[in-house]
């Protein structure tokens, strides 16, 4: 049995009263001593006394109140707002050395390094905007009206495949030349630009056929009598032509304002990479694009050059209509006439990626780009086209060509 519990109320004073069993323990009852206690510490209440009534038998003990504890100091009683104010001068200074960090970055980001580091195909998927249907119609596209988007498309130009390719809305495209670029590998071809195959076409029943060369009257005929509509669009000349360019079949593929403007991101995009080279680079490498070792080499008129000519300078700047052009296609010598290359003397060169580098050495190893192996193997599809993805090869050869522009491995 468990050993009995006294238990004594808080006021009660042992010397008076008596013990109780209540709920299984001993309970200390006083007999008023606490009351009276009570009594006499609390002062009478400054009120009108109230009516007068009988006594109760007994009177129900008040519980007694808690004692009051004295008011600690301001600081003692509130410390959080001090207490932050008193942490607030760390967290300023780590918000300005952030702040300072992220200034840094944004200054990084526009050089060129960062933009190596981060660069992205223009156009193509790396887009994010989509083609609203149904909202640009109808749209100029050359010299024609386009009523709606066509489910068919033909070219007849491998600059306009490039340009198809790198936009929304390209599965439009179904038939190609047989000088395309490669990514349209699986689509049907039908001739070349200048000997088309009218009776491919037709049979594919496109809504329209892309060109730049004008057409032969015959083809031009057969294909409209068929109810195939030809758009010829003119060959650019300049980054503001390869945008309007893009622009206008954009338009046919997404419509006068949706298209369009997706069609100019693309060249937006690859002229903003181009800019900063411009700005980064107060005095521009020489460089010289070619595309076999017949003597032939891009001069600063030609348009395979728009788009080097943003980060190299022509190593022949009175040069025109590619050097030695005449002369090499003519020349029945086995021995090429490769004297103004040399003359040049360039200091980053672009080769054809057709050309083997054993052969480019052998032609050409007096040069200081062969010599030091500041040499780029281009796709010459890239520069015939001016397409976007020739912003990579720019960027290899602008790596050679500044070496302390080039991103850290």
């Amino acid at each position: 049995m468990p050993p009995e519990k006294h238990v004594f109320r808080a006021g009660d004073s042992p010397g008076q009263g008596s013990m109780h069993q209540q709920g299984g323990k001993t309970v200390f009852r006083a007999d008023g001593g606490k009351s009276e206690k009570r009594a006499r510490k609390e002062p009478a209440p400054e009120k009108a006394p109230a009516p007068h009534r009988e006594p109760a038998p007994r009177a129900p003990k008040p519980r007694p109140a808690k004692p009051q504890k004295a008011p600690a100091p301001a600081r003692a009683a509130s410390p959080w707002p001090a207490r932050r104010r008193k942490n607030r001068a760390p967290l300023i200074v780590l918000g300005s050395l952030l702040a300072l960090l992220v200034v840094c970055l944004a200054g990084w980001a526009l050089d060129v390094p960062g933009r190596l580091a981060g660069l992205t195909l223009p156009g193509g998927s790396s887009s994010s905007a989509t083609v609203q249907e149904g909202k640009d119609w109808p749209a100029m596209v050359g010299d024609r009206l386009v009523s709606e988007k066509p489910e068919k498309v033909v070219s007849l130009s491998p600059m306009v495949t490039e340009a198809l390719l790198s936009l929304p809305g390209h599965e439009a495209l179904c038939a190609v030349t047989e000088y395309c670029d490669t990514r349209s590998t699986g689509l049907a071809t039908v001739g070349t630009p200048l000997l088309p195959r009218t009776e491919d076409i037709i049979a594919l029943a496109p809504d329209y056929v892309l060109c730049q060369t004008p057409l032969a009257g015959p083809v031009q005929t057969e294909l409209e009598q068929a109810g195939v509509e030809v758009i010829q669009l003119d060959t650019p000349a300049d980054l503001a032509g390869l945008r309007e360019f893009y622009g206008q079949l954009g338009a046919l593929l997404g419509g006068n304002e949706t298209g369009r403007a997706l069609g100019y991101g693309v060249i937006d995009r690859l002229e903003s990479t181009l800019a900063a080279y411009n700005a980064a680079l107060p005095d521009k490498a020489s460089a010289l694009l070619l595309p076999d070792l017949t003597g032939l080499a891009a001069t600063a008129d030609t348009a395979e050059w728009t788009l080097l000519g943003q980060v190299f300078r022509h190593p022949l700047p009175d040069a025109a209509d590619w050097l030695a052009g005449a002369e090499c296609l003519t020349d029945e010598d086995a021995e090429n006439d490769l004297d103004q290359i040399r003359a040049a003397d360039p200091d980053v060169l672009l080769v054809a990626n057709t050309v083997s580098p054993e052969d480019l050495s052998a032609a050409l190893g007096d040069l200081r780009a062969v010599q030091n192996g500041a040499v780029v193997y281009v796709d010459l599809r890239l520069t015939e086209t001016l397409s976007p993805r020739l912003v990579f090869a720019i960027a290899d050869a602008a790596a050679l060509a500044y070496p302390e522009f080039a991103p850290a491995s």
